[in-house]
This record gives C-alpha cells, structure tokens and sequence, in this order.
C-alpha cells in the first residue's frame, strides 16, 4: 500500500496538472521578462534617433548660415557662430553621451565616436573658412551629413533589431504556451476525462446490476487507484451476489423441501383421521411418500394384528416373528420400524441408491411412519376402550338384572316349590289360592321391573347421556301420570360412569313411579346440580345432588306402606354408589327425595 501510495505521489494527476501550470506561467514570466528587458533597452531609441536626426537638420542650416554669410545675406558670422554652438550642444546631450560609457566594441559608440571627430574636424574649417573654400567647405558639410545619416541609420536599425527579437520571443512563448496548453489538455483528456468516462460507464451499469463491468484504466495515479479500487469492489459485490443468489436458491430449494414434507405430513394426518379405520389409508400414505421423496421405492411390512384393519385385497408383505428377527430389517440400511412405545407394527423398506439419500429425508419417512404408527396405536386403543365399555355395560345389565329380576324370580321359585309342597301334601284351595295370588303379583312385579329395565337400557343405548335419560323419563312419567315434570339439570359438561347413570337414572325413576303410584300429586320437579358440601370428617368436596320434589300427599307414618319395597331398591342402589337417599315430607306439602353422590367416585375419567 506505501508503494502504491508513493507511485500515486509520483504519478500524481493534481502534480502533473500543477506542472503544466508551472510550465505555461513560467514561460509567460520568460515573455514578460524578456519583453520588459527589450522595452527597457529600446528606452531613449526614439530620443536618439530624434537628435541624430536633429544633427543632420543642424548641419544643413550651419550650409546655409555659411553661404548666406559668405554672400553677405542677412547673417553675420555670429550668427553662425551661434549654431555652431547650437551643434555641440545637440552634439553633446545626454542621449548621445551615455553612448561614450559603452563598451569599445559597440558600433553606435564608435560611429559616434567617428561623428564627432569628424565634426572637430569640419568645426576648425568652419571657424577658418574662406570665401574662395566655400565650395570644398559644402562638401565637407555634405560628407559630414553622410556619416550623420549612417548613425541615425545604425541607430534606427539597433532599435528596429530589438523590436524584431521583442516580436521573436513573443512568438515563440505565444507558441510555447500554446503548445504547453494544448499538451496539458491532451494529457488532461487521456488521463482524466477518458478514465473518468469510463469509471461513470462501468458505475451505471454497475447501477443496473451489471456487476461484470470492469474499468481498463489501472495506471499508477489517483484515477488509477480508483479504477483499482472499483474493480476490487465489483469483484467482491459479484462474488457476494452469487453467493446470495446460491444461498437464495438453496434456501428457497431447502423451504420447498420442507414445504412439500409439512404438506405430506398434513395430508398423511389427514388421510389417518379420516375414516372408520386409521390403517386403511396407509396405500395412499406409502404413494404420496413415494411421490415426495422421488427417489427409490419402498416395500411395506405390517405385523398380522395390524392387517387385520387392512383389506384383503392390498398386497402388504406380513412380518411375522419377533421384531428382532426380522431379516429384511437387519439386512437393509433403509429399514424404518413403525413402533411406539408400546407395539410394534411392521416396517418399511426404502430400496434407494447411497447418492439419493439425505438426512432429511430419513426424518421425513422416520415422521410418516411415527404417523402410521400412531394411527395403529389409536386404532389398537379404541378397540380396547369399546371392548371395555361394552365390558362395563355388560356388567351393569347383569348387575340390574341379579339385583332385580333374578332376586324376584328366585322368590317366585321358592313360592312355586311351597305351593307344589302344599299341594302334595293335601292343602285346602283357600291356601294354594293365595299362594298362586302371591305368585301372580310376583310375577307382575318381576315383569314391571323387566319393563323398566328396558326402558332404562334402550334409553341409555339410544341417547348417550344422563341428562337425555332424564329427559326421556320426565316426558315417559309426564305422559303416564298426567302430571307437570321440570327437569332443571345444570350440571354442564359432566360425564359420569355408565354403571352410575343407570343407578341414578333407577333412583328417579323409581320415585316418579311412587309419586304417579302414591302421591297424587300435579308438580314435579327434578333439580341436579353440583355443590360443595361437608362430609363427615368436615372435609369439604364436590358433590352431585339430585332432587325429586313432588306437591302430593306426603309420606305415611308407618314404613310397611306400599312404598317400602321401591325405598329399599333405591337405598341399594345409593348404597352401591356410596351416596347419600333421604326422603322428608316438604313443608308446603309433598316429598323430597334427595340423593348426594361423591363427584370424584361417579364422574368417568378419560
């Protein structure tokens, strides 16, 4: 950079301006100087000339003044003797004089020098002059006016010689200035306008994202370093713009990529939650896989439970054996298990050249199969929750029905036993008559509760729900009483086990059917709500309460009334939940029948 920067001195464009500025001003200085020294030299010229001159004139005057004497025509000898003097005079000014202070070898020292001997001379002739030496004396006069007009010549030719060399040196500096310029302007316009054009041109196309535009100018100065520098620069942006537009294209593939893997992802979701069976769409799932990943193929291997779920006429391969023997697996580097933590699947085989393979799209089918495998695992778990539901719904019909029907009709069998007895051992009809009455009720109460059953069974089965059950049931004893029932339930979203909605559902039905039996009553109404109460231990929890309120005539005093055997049904089925039945006359009148049930103990979990 420090040698650059000392060529930049050396080759500066602002020190190669300065120059040629140095040069013109130095050569009008030299013009100006000369100019001055010849004006200066040239100062008196005109003078000199102008006295010579005046010699000359003078000399032809003393002719006359000589003759007119020499002919007694109005001048006297002092007259002439007058402009005699007048000639030294002239002779000896100032101009003249400074001529003797030259060197011995200037001609117009000598020439004077020459005049003036030569005026000594025809002087002493003059002052001696005879009228017989006029004509010789004229002569003189004449010679001596020729040497005068040769100063005056040699005079005018000196200053016309500084005149010429004043007019030389103007031409020549005129010319030198010219040229100086001119090669300034020349050397201006290669060095500064031409690399300058160029630096403009290469920055707008630079402008217009042309990045490849170079300037060819790289000499060592200011523009050089420039051009330089621009170059450099334009490399550098090219360079980062093309490692932009890779980045961006790599990006865009790599968002692409993604893309195309979240859309099969939601469609593989999509395809699982749709439909009956999770696994049936596993075809479409292993063909849209295909299509995504676009390289290979793949095979697919289920274990024999999970083409259970699947149509016999799909062609999957059948793992059979333990998941650690499965040779396909083992033998291949694309072997994808489907599994979770609880059961394994099957697995999937991704036939593929090693170059085709990437990290991303071992996760894109390692996703799909966790899909695949979740749906296996749901359908799995659905089948275990109805099998357990209708475990759940089997046992509390088989409960009903022992808690019911079963205790009735063994009763009814004991009676046919003790009338069969009674009848082998003779008895009179008054007796076997009221035990076959006895059995005919039985049976008329074992049927009834059968009914009830039924209906509890059927609307439980066709309305999911306890608060539908009680509705059915309000309208059910609504219909057979004639009567006004409310069902006020604001118990909001929650759901209970099955075998204690068919206790509850039980418990009220059994006390409308005493209220359409007993009461004889016109208003019911059934309130289930939820509410924090005490227990024994006072400690407070969540607890159901439902209530039957009825306007009738009130409970008996004595408990062996024809409502003694519904109470006792009702109190063992609270007792089957753990809950609390009392059964109060109201103070208006009527009954309450109040059943408090512990929330955490009914309410379904999961």
């Amino acid at each position: 950079m420090q040698s650059l920067l000392r060529n930049i001195t050396k080759n500066s464009l602002v020190a190669r301006a300065m120059r040629g500025w140095m040069a013109i001003i130095i050569l009008v200085l030299i013009s100006m100087a000369a100019s001055l020294i010849i004006t200066q030299s040239t100062d008196g010229d005109a003078e000199r000339i102008n006295v010579a001159g005046s010699l000359r004139m003078q000399s032809y005057l003393i002719s006359q003044v000589v003759l007119r004497v020499n002919h007694d025509l109005e001048k006297s000898e002092s007259e002439l003797y007058l402009e005699l003097e007048e000639f030294e005079r002239r002779l000896e000014t100032p101009i003249l004089a400074e001529l003797l202070e030259s060197p011995d070898s200037n001609a117009e020292r000598q020439t004077l020098e020459s005049v003036i001997s030569e005026w000594q001379a025809l002087r002493a002739g003059l002052l001696a002059y005879k009228k017989h030496d006029e004509l010789e004396l004229l002569a003189d006069i004449d010679h001596f006016v020729v040497a005068i007009d040769k100063m005056v010549g040699l005079f005018q030719a000196q200053t016309d010689y500084k005149i010429e060399q004043l007019r030389l040196i103007h031409g020549v500096s005129i010319s030198l200035v010219i040229i100086v310029a001119f090669l300034a302007l020349l050397d201006l316009y290669r060095m500064v306008a031409l690399p300058l054009r160029e630096l403009v041109v290469a920055a707008e196309k630079a402008r217009h994202g042309e990045l490849s535009a170079r300037v060819e100018y790289l000499e060592k100065d200011e523009l050089g370093l420039l051009g330089t520098t621009f170059n450099h620069m334009a490399s550098n942006l090219e360079a980062t713009y093309q490692d932009l537009e890779h980045r961006v294209a790599t990006k865009t593939y790599e968002l692409q990529a993604q893309t195309e893997s979240l859309e099969l992802l939601y469609e593989t979701s999509r395809l699982i939650n749709d439909g009956d069976t999770h696994a049936g769409a596993i075809r479409l799932i292993i063909k849209n896989l295909q299509q995504t990943i676009g390289a290979g193929f793949f095979e697919t291997y289920l274990t024999p439970h999970v083409l259970a779920y699947i149509d016999i006429n799909e062609e999957f391969k059948a793992a059979s054996g333990n998941y650690e023997e499965w040779l396909e697996c083992k033998n291949s580097e694309h072997c994808f298990r489907i599994l979770d933590k609880e059961h394994n699947y099957g697995f999937l085989l991704w036939h593929v050249e090693s170059q085709d393979v990437s990290e991303e799209k071992r996760q894109l089918i390692a996703a799909v199969c966790d899909l695949v495998a979740s749906a296996f695992n749901r359908d799995w778990k659905n089948e275990q929750t109805w099998r357990l539901l209708l475990a759940e719904e089997r046992a509390t019909i088989a409960r009903e029905l022992h808690d019911s029907l079963a205790q009735a009709l063994v009763y009814q069998k004991m009676q046919v036993r003790r009338w069969q007895t009674l009848s082998e051992r003779g008895a009179d009809k008054a007796q076997l008559a009221e035990i076959t009455a006895e059995i005919r009720q039985g049976l008329n109460a074992a049927y009834a509760q059968l009914r009830e059953l039924l209906i509890t069974f059927r609307l439980k089965l066709d309305e999911p729900g306890l608060e539908s059950a009680l509705n059915a049931t309000a309208a059910e004893y609504r219909e057979r009483g004639s009567m006004n029932i409310a069902l006020n339930y604001d118990l909001g979203v929650a759901s209970f086990r099955p075998n204690a909605e068919i206790h509850i559902l039980q418990i009220v039905r059994e006390a409308l059917s005493n209220v359409v039996r007993h009461a004889q009553a016109d208003n019911v109404d059934i309130n289930c709500f939820i509410e924090d109460i005490e227990d024994e231990d006072k400690e407070c929890g969540r607890k159901l309460v439902v209530e039957i309120l009825d306007n009738g005539v009130g409970l008996q005093s004595d408990d062996s009334g024809p409502m003694h055997h519904g109470v006792s049904i009702m109190n063992e089925r609270a007792q089957s939940l753990d809950a609390q039945l009392s059964m109060d006359n109201n103070p208006d009148g009527g009954v309450a029948v109040r059943i408090v049930c512990d929330m955490e103990k009914i309410k379904r979990n999961g």
